[in-house]
């Protein structure tokens, strides 16, 4: 006895098992390692899984560089960590203070102007002295062009953004508006920041075609409003992961902009970028306080933009991601702190210890989880798990109605001859 499915039952189950197919193997093309090779390190750092020191770190180099002073140990360099522990801290008066104490006594070599330049010009920026922090920045700049592949003056642009958008009401109660790039038409009071000079950008309006970073890079750097091209985007990429590095990685302002390069030029477009992009965006909102939801939802809005772009994905696939990349950096760095307070309890040299077990490391130490590694897990517990439980039980559900009208015929059929040879 042969068993047949009836040719429409045959159609439908093809088409539902296509279905079926492509929703499992959404991600097979879409890997960690493909993201890394255009952006390294920007999952990492958007996660917070590098190596970074804990607060009893910063402490510590406090306590240990203010010894060394004390016993008449005076080296510049010591002014320069004392000052960025305490902005690690932030501790923004005190870390301006130092920088003030090594101008006074420090101030014979380029390399000690550019670093105290450099170094108040970001603490300015962190306490919110905007006129400050510029006038600082443009000082090291002038002093050293190239000093840390330029990064300065991507802090300089950005400044600049900023100060751009406070001139169009950015501002509220004190705290700066977010996102950057929307225009949310509150009053302010740009005084509040300390940013004085702000009538002068006001004069030509280029808040409105400022639209996003990656345009305000290319009209701070050339005062033309147009698209940033594919090297300028590489390294203003390189600038704002190395802020996120060597400053806060977890400031909204620097992932905003990570965005925005990302998502906003055309030399770029492509999955690594969107998915990174929206990572970005994403963890800004989440970095938000909950009662701002307005800032948050339009952070989450710029995600459904960005994402747009991606055939079957949506926010909810990132949000999924990140939550594991974040538990991921989170465990990295618990050992971190782990190890620092024990170092620092048994007296050790906390970084020559460091230095030796994190600065040495290997690459795939620090790195997330590939995509593949996680496969299995994303499969059993999408959140597009129900919809796939529907197509399979919608299949099964077919072949069992497909089996039950097949003997219900054949029965019919016997029923039939058996009443034609009573006749």
């Amino acid at each position: 006895m042969k068993f047949r499915l009836s040719p429409v039952a045959v159609a439908i189950t093809v088409v539902l098992l296509t279905i079926s197919t492509a929703v499992a193997c959404l991600w097979d093309s879409d890997t960690l390692a493909q993201e890394r090779a255009k952006f390294p390190s920007a999952l990492e750092l958007i996660a917070g899984k590098f190596p970074r020191h804990s607060p009893a770190f910063y402490q510590w180099r406090i306590e240990d560089r203010q010894a060394k002073l004390e016993s008449g140990d005076d080296q510049a360099s010591y002014y320069d960590d004392i000052a960025v522990a305490h902005d690690k801290l932030r501790q923004d008066d005190q870390a301006i203070e130092w920088m003030h104490k090594k101008a006074a006594k420090f101030n014979d070599s380029v390399d000690n102007r550019y670093k105290t330049a450099a170094n108040l010009g970001t603490f300015y920026l962190h306490s919110r002295q905007l006129d400050k922090g510029i006038e600082q920045l443009e000082l090291a700049i002038q002093i050293n062009p190239n000093a840390h592949f330029g990064r300065e003056r991507y802090q300089l642009y950005l400044a600049k953004y900023i100060k751009l958008r406070l001139a169009n009401g950015h501002l509220s109660d004190g705290q700066l508006i977010l996102p950057l790039r929307y225009d949310h038409n509150h009053d302010s009071q740009v005084s509040d920041l300390q940013s004085d000079s702000s009538q002068d950008i006001q004069q030509d309006h280029p808040h409105k075609q400022v639209r996003d970073f990656g345009v305000a890079v290319v009209y701070f750097d050339d005062g033309t409003f147009r698209r940033i091209d594919e090297k300028q985007t590489a390294d203003a990429v390189t600038g704002i992961l190395g802020m996120m590095r060597f400053g806060h990685y977890d400031s909204p302002v620097l992932l905003e902009c990570l965005g925005d390069l990302l998502s906003e030029t055309s030399s770029v477009n492509q999955n690594s970028a969107y998915t990174i992009a929206a990572r970005a965006y994403m963890r800004a909102a989440d970095l938000l306080p909950q009662e701002d939801e307005v800032s948050r939802d339009k952070y989450h809005e710029l995600v459904n933009r960005v994402m747009h772009f991606k055939e079957n994905q949506d926010q909810k696939d990132i949000r999924h991601f990140l939550k594991l990349e974040l538990a991921e950096a989170n465990e990295y760095y618990r050992q971190i702190v782990a190890d620092e307070e024990l170092w620092i309890s048994q007296n050790a040299d906390v970084e020559a210890l460091f230095q030796a077990k994190y600065y040495a490391s290997k690459d795939d130490q620090v790195r997330l989880n590939s995509h593949a590694d996680l496969k299995p897990v994303i499969n059993l517990n999408r959140v597009n798990t129900f919809a796939e439980v529907g197509v399979f039980v919608a299949i099964a559900l077919l072949l069992f109605a497909s089996i039950c009208l097949y003997f219900l015929r054949r029965f019919l059929k016997k029923i039939a001859h058996q009443t034609t040879n009573k006749v």
